[in-house]
């Protein structure tokens, strides 16, 4: 699905009572949630024990 679309099948799915900014941030999630299931098939992700190591060390 191209990203046009996308926004366009999300846009119709919201509420017509929403704000501008609610609208807004519906589409920034769809972005981020977008963002990682690219990286998930790109294979940028990091295992628990890894996020573990990493919280760890802070």
């Amino acid at each position: 699905m191209s990203d046009k679309q996308l926004i366009l099948d999300t846009v119709q799915s919201i509420d017509d009572k929403l704000s501008y900014e609610e609208i807004l941030y519906t589409l920034y999630m769809q972005l981020e949630i977008q963002k990682g299931i690219k990286d998930m098939e790109e294979g940028n992700t990091k295992t628990t024990k890894e996020v573990k190591e990493i919280i760890d060390k802070w």
